[in-house]
């Protein structure tokens, strides 16, 4: 993002006003207009086609009872879609991630806080700064993250954050069209990919409701295990304090950012939750493999496009990593999809159902890698 895009946020013109502000952990106000001065480059959403709208909507319940019939799982209620651009999606994800972004708000103040020379005086006046500063810092992290995030998102599941919102499966139309375009796929026949991958990952968590929460507790649990290297970092954060505009624009421009500290609590925190990624993952992979030729003349063409856009560099998801200490292991995903043919190969769609019957069936990184441990263990003999 350029000085000048930056300039255009009117709130960059009243910094004091907003450092002298409270409003919770995290600025949403600056990370909303950060987000969506990267996301659309101070321009509006596009109008919405309503035969865009129509045909999603159409392809995913075209899938629905296909999907749901090869699982062999209910869905409670049809399946209800829309379609957004980017600065919808950046407004909707800010609200619908909020139980997330604010958790490590708190999370980095709590750390920030204890910054500074020792001394009780100093203590209670970075204590001070940091009530007003940290917000800001989380607010411009956020948008910037969001932001990055907006031009790379497809469909509801891409991101492993549970969203808090109705539930809806959707398209960001514009990148969509993009990929489409780029790899010379048929729009309409690219909308049914989509779909029938959606609706598996949807299935999941509309047939088991513990999902939902425990994938949450997984996410918390990454963010509880953060920690943050802050030395050198007290100085940025002063400045911003009394630099006035210049600063702000300054570090939002440069993309500073917390420095996470890899530990052994952390490690472990996101190997349970790539173990479930990548069981998540492999089913709706298997399940789109089992279903797809049936309503998708050019699947092989699509899914080898899209292999190719899942290998190719993503500035999201770095982001994500370097924010929010989140990261996505593609190989142990790959193991997944292999984990979950192996065992409808010798046992059927049943038994590896069982694996989304409790926490306690959910394989972990080493039984993806090696299917047979987790036939031993949760179906035995069978």
């Amino acid at each position: 993002m350029t000085h000048e895009s930056f300039g255009d946020i009117p709130l960059f013109r009243e910094i004091q006003k907003l450092l002298a502000a409270g409003g919770g952990p995290v600025n949403f106000e600056i990370a909303r207009q950060v987000a969506l001065a990267a996301a659309t480059l101070g321009s509006n959403d596009p109008n919405m086609k309503t035969e865009i709208e129509r045909s999603f909507a159409a392809a995913v319940h075209s899938v629905e009872a296909l999907v749901s019939g090869y699982c062999r799982l209910p869905f409670d209620e049809p399946v209800r879609t829309t379609i957004m651009g980017r600065g919808t999606w950046v407004t909707s994800t800010l609200d619908s991630w909020k139980w997330l972004l604010e958790h490590l708000g708190r999370r980095l103040t709590v750390q920030m806080k204890r910054m500074g020379p020792e001394g009780m005086g100093a203590g209670e006046q970075m204590g001070t700064a940091m009530d007003q500063i940290a917000p800001l810092m989380m607010g411009l992290q956020t948008g910037t993250l969001v932001g990055q995030l907006a031009s790379e998102v497809l469909t509801r599941y891409d991101w492993p954050i549970p969203r808090q919102d109705d539930g809806r499966l959707f398209l960001v139309v514009p990148n969509v069209e993009a990929v489409a375009a780029d790899y010379d796929f048929k729009p309409e026949l690219f909308q049914i990919w989509l779909a029938v991958r959606d609706v598996a990952r949807h299935l999941i968590f509309a047939s088991n409701p513990w999902t939902d929460r425990y994938l949450r507790s997984l996410l918390l649990e990454v963010i509880d295990a953060l920690e943050i290297d802050l030395s050198g970092f007290e100085r940025t954060l002063m400045e911003l304090q009394t630099g006035g505009p210049e600063a702000l624009a300054g570090v939002a421009e440069s993309n500073v950012q917390l420095p996470i500290v890899s530990t052994e609590r952390h490690t472990r925190a996101l190997e349970r939750l790539h173990a479930f990624q990548a069981l998540l993952e492999g089913y709706a992979g298997h399940v789109a493999a089992a279903i797809m030729p049936e309503v998708v003349s050019e699947s092989s063409r699509i899914e080898e496009g899209m292999a190719r856009h899942a290998r190719s560099p993503s500035v999201a998801e770095t982001m994500l990593e370097n924010i929010l200490g989140l990261s996505v292991d593609r190989d142990l995903e790959q193991s997944g999809a292999t984990f979950c043919t192996a065992v409808v190969h010798l046992h059927g769609i049943n038994e590896l159902n069982r694996a989304w019957e409790a926490p306690d069936n959910l394989p972990t990184s080493a039984e993806i890698r090696d299917p047979f441990a987790w036939m031993e263990k949760v179906l035995g003999s069978q």
